[in-house]
């Protein structure tokens, strides 16, 4: 029977989960805002018709997503679900075996790793810029959000650079299929998603097999799976995230980071002749341009949120889009304000828990550097037509974005 509660109790029992999150409403797609904030007053914790249960305010998605009885794969697994093909991935695994997986790459994702890989990214975002011609248009989101963060990845991984587009699109597919009942259609679109990106995957590690280069990330996990340490699965799953994903995070915050300063001028002002205010400034543009909204978990055992008991094998959605508008937590959330307290910023815009983003020092950084860039040239961001967004109940992403730097 579905419930809706309240910390200590039932509350507006006429009112339906349908009603509270249509997920598959196109406008609740396209800006689930005012949902949101109705879940954030009245709602805090309440369970779907299905079993789910709904957590959406900001102190309890930090507290309680962090749970290690908390896992990513249903108890009755993944069958057929086009997801099933990272189910050896850091992003499906749990204990020794992720912390293994991940062991495998983390050191060249650190914060210091990347800067050598943000450098990257900045030459290959002047090379875009120096092709601006007198009417200072750009395609924004391939040439500056795209580009220069797959570029990054391919200088970690050791391969040659290739146009980051096509794996934007492939994962957008995939995505979709991670929403609330996914059409038929949209499983397989998903799956030829998955399937451009692991024949990818596929190439580049037979090249390098066939070609080693000289020790960088491809190298070194290949080495892995020759010594034991990943399996074949592993080692192409993982190769398939670093390489397919590369760009997906980061082309999203510059764009949507640029759509901002469009639209608070003073922002891109502040950005650009102030250092020392740059951090929080992006870490405002990824509170808004949040790529995934929501996460889902699975309870292995009882889970007492605010009196209530929530048994071993359910579903838990933690809103992190709601979560990132909770006002106890961030003043008029929806305005652009850099100057939040640090702790009310982007802590859950890379997820929370043991699967948090294991690229997010590589995303933060390139997004840094294109935007340093940017800001080192010009005074104005405008945008130009309409931005190509692609919105699912589960996340928000970008295909097109075409300003005018001035």
């Amino acid at each position: 029977m579905e419930k809706l509660m309240e910390q200590h109790g039932a509350v507006d029992a006429t009112a339906t989960s349908d009603e509270l999150l249509p997920w598959r409403d196109p406008e609740f797609i396209r800006a689930p805002w005012p949902w949101f904030d109705r879940v954030l007053r009245d709602h805090p914790l309440f369970e779907l018709s299905d079993g789910t249960f709904v957590v959406s305010r900001y102190h309890d998605v930090m507290t309680y997503a962090k749970d290690r009885s908390l896992v990513s794969v249903p108890p009755e697994g993944m069958g057929d679900d086009p997801w099933a093909a990272n189910e050896n991935s850091v992003l499906l695994t749990e204990g020794e075996r992720h912390s293994r997986i991940r062991r495998t790459f983390s050191g060249w994702l650190t914060p210091k790793a990347v800067r050598t890989w943000a450098e990257t990214a900045a030459r290959t975002a002047k090379e875009a810029l120096d092709r601006i011609e007198d009417d200072g248009l750009i395609d924004a989101h391939r040439n500056l959000g795209v580009q220069p963060a797959q570029d990054a990845m391919a200088h970690a991984l050791g391969v040659e650079r290739e146009d980051g587009f096509p794996y934007i699109r492939a994962t957008n597919q995939t995505m979709v299929a991670m929403g609330w009942q996914p059409t038929d259609d949209e499983v397989v679109r998903a799956r030829e998603g998955f399937g451009f990106m692991m024949f990818q995957a596929e190439r580049l590690i037979a090249e390098k097999r066939h070609n080693p280069g000289d020790g960088m990330l491809l190298d070194t996990m290949i080495r892995a799976a020759d010594e034991g340490q990943l399996t074949e699965r592993e080692l192409k799953e993982s190769i398939q995230i670093l390489w397919g994903s590369a760009a997906h995070n980061p082309g999203h915050h510059v764009s949507s980071a640029l759509v901002d300063f469009a639209n608070n001028p003073h922002a891109f002002t502040a950005y650009k002749k102030d250092p020392s205010v740059r951090e929080a400034i992006l870490n405002e543009t990824i509170r808004r341009a949040l790529p995934e909204v929501l996460l889902d978990r699975f309870t292995t055992a009882p889970l007492e949120i605010h009196g209530v008991t929530i048994p071993p094998g359910a579903k838990i959605r933690f809103i992190l889009g709601a979560a990132l508008r909770d006002p106890d937590v961030f003043r008029n959330p929806d305005e652009f304000d850099w100057e939040r307290p640090k702790e009310a910023s982007m802590a859950l815009a890379f997820g929370v828990g043991t699967h948090n983003c294991a690229g997010q020092a590589i995303a933060r950084a390139t997004a840094t550097a294109v935007l340093d860039v940017i800001t080192e040239r010009f005074e104005r961001v405008e945008v130009v037509g309409e931005p190509d967004w692609v919105f699912s109940d589960r996340h928000r992403n970008c295909e097109g974005l075409t300003v005018r730097l001035s």
